[in-house]
């Protein structure tokens, strides 16, 4: 099949289903579209890579720039129409203004303040985009029904790029040569980690549809989730037809599935899970931040059992030589994108591997500890919301472990416009949402 006509009917086919998916939830309005490419753009490569336009981390890309803040601006517009009391909005989100206002002001020790500040502006539309979903009158339908779109999106176009566009589908590792699926992603485990999210988002609204038998959908988009269900397992098993394609991708995964079923084991001692939950998240952050110090994974079968090497595939070296890096500026760190260049990037690595140390690094000790107490608050108020097992807060829940454990050996931590952290951040912003909507009816 030619590439021209792949794209046209996969282009069709997503306009037919997402346009499908949109009416059929009356209750949402036409700027959730906004959110569903928020959330898509974070788990994409950018603009330029599209353009073919050749940039750095120092001069950027003009047309992610250009598209970034035309979307802030039809938010805000947006916002404005439906009178949105924004700056209440920021005195109850307030770890989240914090963060922003701490990424904002470590511009002044960055050793690159315009770039900082570039990048600065690329998170602060973060508030835009959570104002927008909370304004509407049923958030959590709308950031639901904004992810399935994204989903709706992502799968196929995903598939389409690696078979028919393979110059922006796939990629291959330096010095091994070796084939990688990255569809609409930057990189593997990238596009492995979106198949993971969508195939659990998809996997437990299936299982909902079955067990409580009150989730009414129509027939094309319950065989539109069945089918993304079955291409989120094939791209995410790659080229070598395997599940440890990406380890991290894969074990983040398991871990996802297996708090659903440990919450849905023990949901009746709603108190002590609540403090189990806690208990595993602080567990899973001390990993994260062990490996990268020590150099070594605390289960040390645990590489072995992924079909992966002592070195977690170089990440070892790879943090080696960025944790003295770390060292020098442990409080306050290099300024936000005020560590990384291109010269860095050709020496050690894209990433540190580790969203912990890729922090650290950013915002020091300071950073981390405000980005962990946001994700920490949002697990402790999500688990007090929870009504019932079916509740939606509880894959919520599994999705903010999920992005804990992926950072052990990936990075998305410390960053809001990247995926899912992109997502992760929106659910903050609905439990605030919902608790202070409990509160009002006490």
């Amino acid at each position: 099949m030619p590439p021209q006509v792949a794209l046209l009917l996969t282009s069709c086919f997503v306009i037919l289903v997402t346009y499908f998916e949109y009416k059929h939830n009356k209750d949402i309005s036409k700027a959730t579209w906004i959110i569903t490419i928020w959330i898509l753009y974070s788990a994409s490569k950018g603009l330029g890579y599209y353009f073919n336009i050749k940039s750095t981390i120092e001069s950027g890309s003009l047309p992610d720039r250009i598209f970034l803040l035309s979307l802030g601006i039809i938010s805000i517009l947006f916002l404005l129409k439906r009178k949105f009391r924004f700056f209440y909005f920021l005195r109850k989100s307030f770890l989240l203004t914090v963060i922003i206002s701490y990424m904002l002001i470590s511009s002044i020790w960055s050793q690159f303040p315009s770039i900082s500040l570039r990048r600065w502006g690329r998170e602060a539309i973060v508030i835009i985009i959570g104002s927008l979903l909370i304004s509407e009158k049923y958030p959590v339908k709308a950031l639901i029904s904004s992810f399935r779109r994204v989903v709706y999106i992502a799968i196929p176009f995903s598939l389409m790029l690696i078979k028919y566009y393979p110059h922006l589908g796939r990629s291959y590792t330096i010095h091994s040569g070796e084939l990688m699926w990255i569809g609409i992603a930057g990189q593997k485990n990238e596009l492995a980690l979106i198949c993971a999210f969508s195939f659990i988002f998809l996997f437990w609204f299936l299982l909902e549809s079955i067990f409580k038998r009150e989730y009414e959908y129509p027939r094309l988009l319950l065989m539109t989730d069945i089918s993304m269900l079955a291409l989120s397992i094939y791209l995410f098993m790659g080229p070598n037809r395997s599940f440890n394609y990406s380890a991290n991708a894969f074990f983040t995964l398991i871990f996802g599935f297996a708090f659903i079923l440990f919450f849905k084991l023990f949901m009746n001692h709603k108190h002590t899970v609540r403090n189990l939950i806690l208990c595993l998240a602080t567990f899973i952050i001390l990993i994260g931040m062990i490996s990268f110090f020590t150099g070594n994974i605390p289960v040390k079968e645990l590489p072995e059992l992924l079909g992966r090497d002592t070195t977690l595939t170089g990440r070892i070296y790879i943090w080696s030589k960025l944790v003295p890096y770390a060292q020098k500026k442990l409080l306050l760190g290099y300024g936000f994108g005020g560590f990384w260049t291109t010269s860095l990037r050709t020496q050690i690595a894209v990433t540190a591997h580790n969203g912990y140390l890729d922090t650290i690094l950013n915002l020091g000790i300071l950073g981390l500890m405000l980005f962990l107490t946001l994700l920490m608050t949002l697990i402790s108020k999500c688990s007090k919301l929870i009504s019932d097992f079916w509740d939606i807060k509880t894959l919520f829940l599994a999705m903010v472990l999920m992005l804990l454990v992926h950072n052990i050996a990936e990075s998305s931590l410390g960053y809001f416009e990247a995926f899912p952290s992109s997502l992760i951040i929106l659910f903050y912003c609905i439990i605030l949402e919902q608790e202070t909507a409990k509160i009002d009816n006490l």
